[in-house]
């Protein structure tokens, strides 16, 4: 079977991130929408309609949505069972003390009592409905990942948006009823711990443009992912911490489910680059890059080539890489947020190719 490169429309985009069609880097795919913090609190909150607009913003081609059954099997999104974390009381805007579970309140009593979190008041919105996802999904052209076990959300999204969703869950059971009303949409399977071989039996059964998603970067060496993808399989990544997420990019995953991940720079003019060939570094000599400029919707990518050993620190996210035969290439969505770069040497090291470039979106 052929590989599935998600939708037919993201070819350009995936072919056009900088590597070369043989070496597309992953899908990005924003972790329960674009949501965005100032400091602690929710500015965009997730799994909500702005979260959309927000990924559109930021030029992701997909996001993620958590779809829960209310007590009375009205399909909202939420995340975690109850909404403590991400809600509040609508009569104050106060906390909310004691936990709510979605599944033991109404729509109308989830609707009237509690909002979003959000430091802006007009995003202080009632609990969205997938629905009201999926029709910001279509304004939009965002692919919604409907990461799911409620097989009536398949149908409403096949409804709605034909084969342009992404299936997502553990329950097989559940993903295999998605072939019942959509013969084309991508169905990502969570395989727990299984080998690459138990695996591919499963995606097998599924049927169709199907693929694996697993949190267990301890489990998706290079070997599993050659082994998926040689089968025609997708293979994602779901939201590895740093430094594991550019582990997995560079073994060759297809999609990154990320909170911060970004490469979205195809046809993008940056606001100011770094370049430098050919410099050599002594043990613990370092290279600086601060932007003067710090839009408040932004990301930065970064292209390293080097021999020895380095400590990369990108916007306050850390790496320790050996040097090798292939580029580094990094990417992070920024807001609010000062950009940086900081290379330091860990042993004698030359930097035989570095850009590091910013963007204001």
């Amino acid at each position: 079977m052929k590989r599935f490169l998600i939708l037919l429309c993201f070819l350009p985009l995936l072919a056009g991130c900088g590597q070369g069609a043989e070496e597309a880097l992953p899908m990005a795919v924003a972790h329960r929408g674009c949501w965005l913090k100032a400091g602690e609190e929710f500015y965009i909150n997730e799994n909500c309609p702005a979260g959309v607009r927000m990924a559109a913003q930021y030029g992701y081609p997909a996001i993620e949505c958590d779809v829960k059954y209310t007590r009375d099997s009205v399909m909202v999104l939420m995340h975690d069972a109850t909404i403590n974390r991400t809600m509040r009381n609508a009569a104050d805007y106060s906390r909310i003390a004691e936990p709510v579970r979605v599944s033991e309140l109404t729509f109308e009593e989830l609707r009237k009592h509690y909002v979003l979190a959000s430091t802006d008041p007009a995003l202080r919105t009632p609990i969205p409905t997938l629905e009201e996802e999926l029709l910001a999904c279509k304004e939009y052209g965002i692919v919604p990942m409907l990461h799911s076990a409620v097989v009536e959300s398949y149908k409403l999204a096949h409804e709605m948006l034909g084969d342009g969703f992404i299936a997502f869950d553990a329950n097989q059971a559940a993903l295999a009823r998605a072939r019942d009303y959509s013969s084309g949409c991508l169905i990502l399977l969570d395989p727990g711990w299984d080998d690459a071989e138990t695996t591919l039996g499963r995606l097998a059964s599924l049927g169709g443009p199907a693929g694996m998603s697993t949190m267990k970067y301890e489990m998706l060496d290079a070997a599993y992912i050659r082994a998926v993808k040689d089968a025609g399989y997708e293979v994602q990544a779901s939201i590895f911490p740093t430094p594991h997420e550019q582990r997995a990019l560079t073994d060759g995953v297809t999609i990154e489910l990320s909170d911060f991940y970004w490469h979205q720079n195809a046809g993008r003019k940056p606001l100011s680059t770094l370049r430098k060939r050919g410099v050599s570094q002594e043990e613990g000599a370092v290279l600086e890059w601060w932007p003067e400029t710090i839009p408040e919707y932004a990301a930065m990518t970064l292209e390293l080539e080097f021999e020895g050993s380095l400590e990369i620190n990108l916007c306050g996210r850390s790496y320790t890489l050996e040097g090798s035969e292939r580029p580094e290439r990094f990417g992070l969505r920024l807001y609010q947020t000062e950009p940086s770069l900081i290379l330091r040497a860990l042993a004698p090291t030359r930097l035989n190719h570095v850009r590091a470039a910013l963007y204001s979106l």
